[in-house]
């Protein structure tokens, strides 16, 4: 058996979390730079606010039905997903983080938890809510597919009060005939279309298909999905690897033709995918930088510049990519374009401790006096992420300790628009709550 725990509304939550005054509010958040609705709180949702909506279309309606909205606070939410994830962990020895909302437990691991699912799945709920407050919904089934569809029905559902189990045949057959097949993990639009025009309009039909044929119209994807609605397991527990590729890019609130500003944003980006690069413990051979104009312009023809670099020795050293950033952009840099986005990419990532020596090195003092000055620097990195750790980052979001060459946050005129950003409660203790 599976489980499934998925946290609702989950960045509503979070700014719920900390704001007793909003309790049984309608609240949404807001994507970058505060463009398109994408989290609502189940009293948003009751009032008609659309996932996806841009916010200028809508602003004035939740102004009117006292709708509260947040900027992105993506440190709160992704501190209050380690936190859930964490307790998941104590109460399972298996647990596969699937999204920063939602994680699978394989209960197998765990005997004591077979003994009597519905009575696991309510402790589940009942201690994430009780350790984090974020409210959880918890689906049990024979496969991954069947614990997201149990899932999907304990949200669904009022009666099964947020934990389904599908153990049993009636009640699986039942809670299938009353599903679409939109609803299934794996189906997306198009497939539901075409699904559609086969006459499969319910999860039971698609269940009772004969899988080659799912296979013969869609591909062998769909028919694992088939094979796991039929208590089949195709897709097991996934151990997390570190990533292949590393991109960090962003919009900006307002256009840039200055190079100055368009380096700043470079540079930021390439600091903290480097600090991504640290944290799953790797390196890269290569670096790419990017920038370009909005498509959509109707009076400027589009734009894209790009650029890369190789590192001789393979790097997760802050300044160095900063660095080799900077030299990228000037080289490609092209006069009297508004650039509405910018970002870097490394590739060719690798584990540091699987980094290939340079064959050609000799034993001369000029080669050991670069070991010595490449140690230093992995030092110097050291000392910086620790104090980020430890001092987090200031009321402007910007780290402690950062590279000039990002420039200073509250100066920044291209930063993302965050106007309705809430506190960082969790991270910085100049932002916690405070009780008069």
């Amino acid at each position: 058996m599976y489980a499934l725990v998925d946290c609702n509304s989950f960045y509503a939550n979070c700014e719920k979390l900390f704001r007793p005054d909003l309790r049984g509010k309608a609240v949404v958040v807001l994507s970058n730079n505060d463009g398109c609705v994408v989290a609502r709180s189940s009293e948003a949702k009751q009032l008609g606010i659309k996932m996806g909506v841009p916010y200028f279309q809508v602003k004035e309606f939740c102004a009117q039905n006292d709708v509260t909205v947040f900027s992105s606070n993506y440190t709160l939410y992704a501190d209050m997903s380690h936190r859930v994830m964490s307790t998941l962990e104590k109460l399972c020895p298996t647990v596969e983080v699937y999204s920063i909302d939602e994680a699978f437990l394989y209960l197998a691991d765990y005997p004591t938890a077979m003994t009597d699912l519905d009575s696991y799945g309510r402790k589940l709920k009942a201690i994430v809510e009780q350790y984090t407050g974020i409210p959880v919904c918890v689906g049990m089934g024979s496969t991954k597919t069947m614990a997201k569809l149990a899932n999907y029905a304990a949200k669904k559902h009022p009666a099964t009060k947020g934990v389904c189990v599908l153990d049993n045949l009636r009640w699986i057959r039942r809670i299938m005939q009353i599903t679409d097949v939109g609803e299934v993990w794996g189906v997306g639009r198009r497939y539901k279309v075409r699904l559609n025009e086969m006459g499969i309009h319910t999860v039971y039909q698609l269940a009772v298909c004969e899988p080659a044929k799912i296979r013969q119209h869609f591909g062998v994807v769909l028919e694992r999905t088939c094979l796991e609605l039929n208590g089949q397991s195709c897709l097991g527990i996934e151990a997390v690897e570190a990533k292949k590729q590393i991109i960090s890019s962003r919009s900006f609130s307002t256009r840039i033709s200055c190079p100055d500003e368009l380096s700043q944003a470079v540079c930021s980006h390439a600091a903290k995918a480097a600090n991504k690069l640290r944290k799953q413990d790797s390196v890269c051979h290569y670096l790419s930088v990017f920038a370009k104009n909005s498509p959509f312009s109707q009076t400027e023809s589009y734009t894209s510049i790009s650029g890369q670099c190789q590192f001789i020795t393979p790097t997760a050293d802050t300044r160095v990519m900063v660095a080799a950033a900077r030299q990228i952009l000037t080289q490609i840099f092209k006069k009297d374009v508004r650039y509405a986005k910018a970002g870097v990419m490394l590739f060719d990532i690798c584990p540091h401790d699987e980094v290939q020596p340079d064959l050609f090195a000799d034993d001369s003092s000029d080669n050991q006096t670069n070991q010595q000055s490449a140690s230093k620097s992995a030092e110097v990195i050291a000392v910086m992420d620790q104090l980020n750790k430890r001092y987090g980052q200031n009321s402007n979001q910007q780290s402690a300790v950062f590279i000039a060459s990002e420039g200073i946050k509250d100066k920044q005129s291209w930063k993302m628009s965050r106007d309705m950003l809430s506190p960082c409660y969790t991270t910085n203790i100049n932002q916690i709550p405070k009780v008069d």
